[in-house]
């Protein structure tokens, strides 16, 4: 008999933890499980009524609050739980059948070692519209047809996962979660990466909908202080485990088709990993920088570790029908040297497919104006790009390199009723530009060799 604990850990969250324990009572649908509530530390009237709870466990951390990796090493510990563990955050509601759906995935394959869900702040609705309200989401999930479907993925959201037995007990089994770690998302970001180096894959349940009460998210704060303890640990500044599917949806081939893409700068391999998902016989390969994401790569992907701009690339030539450059070139000296170099592996009817930031957009301007030019972590200013496009160097670059573009795209943000008015003075300023420029944030591009 599978067991199932649900782990809730959380601080002067009463009110909302009330609720969440009340929509499992409702719809709970496993036959062995039990409900932990920690709390860490709370200042609110939470221990009353938890305490008068007969079918919950309450634990209270009297010492103050603890890190979340060292409340749930400890709790795991004290209470000897050596089941599957669900960790959900008490901000969330269960739905019908989320629960068993879950387990169905989770041992639908002996590999697969942690599952979560879908829900109106995080993921996407598969098939049939996003519910708005929770009484339509208990008719959604009601509905749902599919509900063993999963997702391979490489990270799950932090809020709500859950956790083989067997997969716990490899990674720590009592210190199994990261005790350097302050906050739950990190902690599970960190288990999520050790979990594709010991080849446990993570999926999401395309069934299992848990309603978040705050609404769309994100909710996590940004925490420069863990990113930077998963920064010395992990070794990579970025952790990309979430595909980019404007991108990826540039590809666009028949689902049997047999064919090959490689990506420069794979990262972790997360969009390679949903073009796998998405095509049924496609050999996915990567080129990555840093040792450490490629090591995660490898785990999804044939990866090999070089500097692109070295040009001593350890492929076939005419081997691949795309070549895949994800925010990467303007992390380049000379991504034009680049790009005609790829031309040698690219078949004859071979495509490149590139997401570029836009430097006009109209954000980076309006502060240009004003004199500034700062750079920043991530965005269009990284302090990690070196070269700088507009859609005009955009079209020049492919066409110097030798290639013709069949289509490029304008990813577009809202921007401020400011910045609109401003985007209509600079245009009657200048006749040459187009609306888009100044309105794009990244212009994605498909690009073929031409004759």
């Amino acid at each position: 008999m599978k067991v199932m604990t649900i782990l809730m850990v959380l601080h002067n969250a009463a009110e909302y933890v009330k609720l969440s324990i009340r929509s499992i009572r409702l719809f709970s649908d496993v036959e062995q499980l039990s409900i932990v509530v920690v709390d860490n530390h709370s200042e609110d009237a939470l221990a009353e009524w938890a305490r008068e709870q007969e079918d919950i466990t309450y634990v209270y951390m009297d010492e103050g609050q603890l890190p979340f990796g060292q409340v749930v090493n400890a709790v795991c510990s004290e209470l000897k739980i050596d089941g599957d563990l669900l960790i959900m955050d008490a901000h969330y509601l269960l739905t019908p059948h989320a629960l068993s759906r879950m387990q169905a995935l989770l041992y639908q394959e002996d590999t697969i070692g942690a599952v979560g869900g879908v829900s109106n702040s995080f993921s996407v609705f598969p098939k049939r519209s996003e519910p708005k309200d929770y009484k339509a989401a208990i008719c959604w999930a009601d509905e749902e047809n599919a509900p063993a479907q999963g997702k391979w993925v490489l990270g799950l959201h932090s809020d709500v996962v859950l956790l083989k037995a067997s997969a716990i007990a490899q990674l720590g089994k009592y210190d199994c979660f990261d005790e350097q770690l302050e906050s739950q998302e990190y902690v599970m970001k960190d288990l999520g990466l050790r979990m594709v180096l010991n080849d446990w894959k993570q999926q999401i349940c395309l069934g299992a909908l848990f309603w978040d009460l705050r609404g769309e998210g994100p909710h996590h704060s940004e925490n420069k202080g863990e990113e930077a303890v998963l920064e010395r640990k992990w070794g990579m500044h970025y952790f990309n485990t979430r595909y980019n599917g404007n991108l990826v949806d540039m590809i666009t081939e028949d689902r049997e088709r047999s064919f090959s893409v490689l990506e420069i700068g794979c990262d972790c391999g997360a969009n390679l990993l949903e073009i796998l998902d998405r095509y049924h016989h496609v050999a996915v390969y990567g080129v990555e920088l840093n040792e450490k994401a490629a090591m995660v790569a490898s785990h999804v992907a044939h990866v090999q570790v070089k500097n692109i701009e070295e040009q001593k690339l350890d492929f076939a030539p005419r081997m691949f029908d795309y070549i895949i450059f994800g925010d990467v070139l303007e992390h380049l000296h000379d991504p034009l040297r680049t790009i005609q170099y790829c031309r040698g592996f690219l078949k004859e009817e071979g495509r490149i497919v590139a997401s570029i930031p836009n430097l006009m957009n109209i954000s980076v301007t309006e502060e240009l104006l004003r004199g500034n030019f700062t750079y920043t972590e991530t965005g269009l200013l990284d302090k990690t790009h070196i070269h700088l496009f507009t859609f005009n160097e955009i079209i020049r670059m492919f066409h110097a390199g030798g290639y013709e573009i069949e289509d490029i795209k304008s990813i577009i943000y809202p921007i401020s009723a400011e910045q609109e008015a401003l985007a209509d003075r600079l245009l009657e300023l200048q006749s040459g530009a187009s609306r888009h420029m100044y309105e794009t944030f990244q212009y994605l591009v498909c690009a073929r060799m031409s004759e």
